[in-house]
């Protein structure tokens, strides 16, 4: 009876044709399904660009210690030199700006097409009476821009073409590189 047949007799561990419901449910349990994902949503991206820049650190330490202390006093030294720079930065820059506008205003005034004059007498501060190589002499306003210290009578100065008024003076050593050579014959 028990000799041609493995794993022994009818209640002898060793069968393997059994059918008992423990087997059944561990075999069942051996697959587990994968674990779900961590987070939702869409994938976040590193944030580049100034949004970066302006952000700060978050300081760990929530409690009151001199780690914490250090970590604040770098940041705000930080700032510091942040602020200083973005003050200088706007100091310097409009400086460059205003001085680059003030000379195109001042050669718009002054137009381009200039004629040459003699001033004859200074009325006051702001008004002279010149005589232009054309002809008459007339009463003309003096530009502000215009060196009032260096106005003498006879000195050459500019004069704008339509208005007449004095825009600015001959010095001498131009006035004399314009004029022809006047040579002396024996």
């Amino acid at each position: 009876m028990g000799q041609g047949t493995p794993g022994g007799g009818l209640n002898r561990p060793g069968n393997n044709n059994s059918n008992n419901p423990d087997d059944k449910s561990k075999k069942e349990k051996k697959f587990d399904p994968p674990a779900p994902p961590s987070r939702v949503g869409k994938k976040q991206r590193k944030q580049r660009g100034t949004e970066t820049a302006s952000r700060l650190p978050t300081i760990t330490p929530h409690t009151k210690c001199k780690l914490r202390l250090l970590k604040l006093e770098r940041i705000k030294d930080y700032l510091l030199m942040e602020e200083e720079f973005v003050a200088n930065q706007e100091r310097l820059k409009p400086q460059e700006e205003k001085s680059e506008e003030d000379r195109s205003k001042v050669d718009d005034i002054r137009g381009s097409p200039m004629s040459v004059g003699n001033l004859e007498e200074m009325i006051d501060e702001n008004h002279a009476i010149v005589s232009s190589s054309i002809g008459p002499e007339y009463y003309v306003g003096i530009m502000s821009f215009v060196d009032k210290d260096q106005l003498e009578p006879g000195c050459a100065i500019l004069m704008h073409n339509k208005v007449l008024s004095v825009v600015g003076l001959l010095q001498d050593d131009v006035r004399e590189k314009g004029m022809p050579k006047r040579h002396r014959f024996p």
